[in-house]
């Protein structure tokens, strides 16, 4: 049994699509960070830290309140 060049195509097209809504998905979950980086000024070290924060949650604050 063969496949069409035009199956392929369409695979290939789809398997693209895919990808890139992967992409797209992660970039929306970095794009606060980035208008917050260049918009504040010291952003880069305030958007790491909620990152960070929003990551690792309280535990994060707690452990660096007691050092």
């Amino acid at each position: 049994m063969t496949i069409s060049m035009n199956s392929v195509a369409l695979l290939e097209r789809r398997k693209l699509r895919a990808y890139a809504a992967v992409a797209v998905a992660k970039l929306r979950d970095f794009a606060p960070y980035a208008a917050m980086e260049l918009v504040l000024p010291g952003g880069s070290l305030v958007a790491l830290l909620l990152w960070l924060y929003r990551r690792h949650g309280a535990a994060l604050l707690s452990r660096l309140g007691r050092t």
